[in-house]
């Protein structure tokens, strides 16, 4: 395919005039302007933008199946696959809630019985574990009562289960054992912080043993005070990945433009955390174990406890540009930065010959 007349997004995000050859799946020319077809089929940009695929790296559920609570697995991520690809995702990380040990470890082996053959969407990026190594006491709606300590021969045994696919596990820093665990589940995936009650001075004890992202940051953590930053600012001044949900509803839109302000075009992620209901409207949905009403853009537990996004990842894009975020800048953090916090950015993330022809086509005018 001979993409004509359009930009490119280049691997330093900024836009060029280029045309685009693609073939087998992969990237195999970026041309100047005027490139001639050899026969191939064209597409005609019209000013348009050609930019990487998106990449949500924490997803629960979309499509109404939910991949925590769906027994067939297989047809839970081929459906979030589809609706995925149909909002220009290019790769998702299904995220595992908190649940029993034994149905993770069944969870586990179900998601690599899948992983061995190719998604007709978006493609699997691996698993993000977000339970069960979290604080009770910042639980929000990861169910407390599944909960266990940070335990790295059972964090082992799920990644040997999932095939070794677990990009991302999840912990909350102040928990006993954390900071050895850090150290050595660093060694098999990257580790989040996450659902903690940790402080600053436990934070900074947590990025040193090995963290290298934060969850859905500020949520479910102690909020940053004059005289207790928490474990946020710790994250924030650390050289982590940080997480933002754009949805309008998780943070205010000027927590929005000062964590960009501070973190930079280089570490900030935009999530979903989307949940079974993203794609449906409102109504009764299943988030792992729990029940989620969705009313307006707001999915909250029986609690009142907000309970993940409905708004899936490229409406995510759209908010943090309205919110404030430069557009190139908001793009980078729904493309390359969440692939390399995956660490798939071998393949995705950027427009460059050799990577995945998984692409998307934006309006120019979202970028004057």
């Amino acid at each position: 395919m001979l993409y004509k007349n359009g930009y490119i997004v280049t691997r330093r995000f900024t836009l060029e005039r280029a045309d685009v050859r693609t073939s087998k799946g992969r990237i195999l020319e970026i041309l100047p302007p005027g490139a001639v077809s050899d026969g191939e089929g064209e597409t005609d940009l019209c000013g348009d933008v050609l930019a990487p695929g998106l990449v949500d790296m924490h997803i629960h559920g979309c499509a109404g199946v939910d991949f925590s609570s769906e027994q067939d697995t297989a047809a839970c991520l081929g459906k979030m696959s589809r609706y995925l690809h149909s909002r220009g995702v290019a790769a998702f990380a299904p995220a595992a809630m908190t649940m029993p040990y034994d149905a993770l470890c069944r969870l586990m082996e179900r998601y690599r019985a899948v992983s061995v053959n190719p998604m007709s969407g978006a493609a699997l990026a691996g698993v993000y574990l977000e339970g069960p190594f979290l604080s009770a006491a910042k639980c929000a709606a990861q169910p407390p009562e599944y909960m266990i300590p940070p335990d790295i021969a059972k964090l082992r045994e799920l990644h040997r289960l999932s095939g070794e696919n677990i990009r991302i596990v999840c912990v909350a820093p102040e928990a006993e054992g954390a900071e050895r665990f850090i150290t050595e589940a660093a060694k098999l995936c990257r580790v989040s912080a996450a659902h903690t009650d940790a402080g600053y001075e436990t934070g900074v004890r947590a990025v040193k043993a090995g963290i290298s992202n934060a969850t859905h940051l500020y949520n479910a953590m102690n909020d940053v005070t004059r005289r207790e930053p928490g474990c946020a600012a710790a994250l924030l001044e650390s050289g982590c990945f940080c997480e933002l949900i754009c949805d309008g509803v998780h943070l205010h839109p000027a927590v929005i433009r000062l964590t960009h302000r501070i973190v930079g075009a280089e570490r900030l992620c935009i999530v979903s955390d989307g949940m079974a209901a993203t794609g449906l409207g409102e109504g009764t949905f299943r988030l792992g174990t729990q029940t989620v009403t969705v009313k307006g853009n707001e999915a909250r537990l029986e609690n009142g406890s907000l309970a993940g996004s409905v708004t899936d990842i490229r409406a995510a894009f759209c908010k943090a540009v309205e919110f404030g975020i430069p557009p190139l800048d908001a793009l980078r953090a729904v493309t390359l930065n969440p692939a390399k916090a995956l660490g798939i950015d071998e393949m995705l993330g950027t427009v460059e010959v050799g990577k995945s022809a998984r692409l998307i086509r934006l309006s120019a005018s979202i970028f004057k």
